[in-house]
């Protein structure tokens, strides 16, 4: 029989309000975390 761990994965997500107050993303970052997500998954 095989061990099964989980691992609960959080993305935090960022933005601003531009001046007619509508929400700015902030993609680049977004983008960074998974990928080092993604790199720490693959090894």
């Amino acid at each position: 029989m095989k061990n099964i761990y989980s691992k609960k994965i959080e993305l935090g997500i960022y933005y601003t309000y531009d001046l007619k107050r509508k929400k700015i993303y902030d993609l680049k970052s977004l983008q960074e975390d998974f990928n080092l997500i993604v790199k720490k998954l693959k090894s």
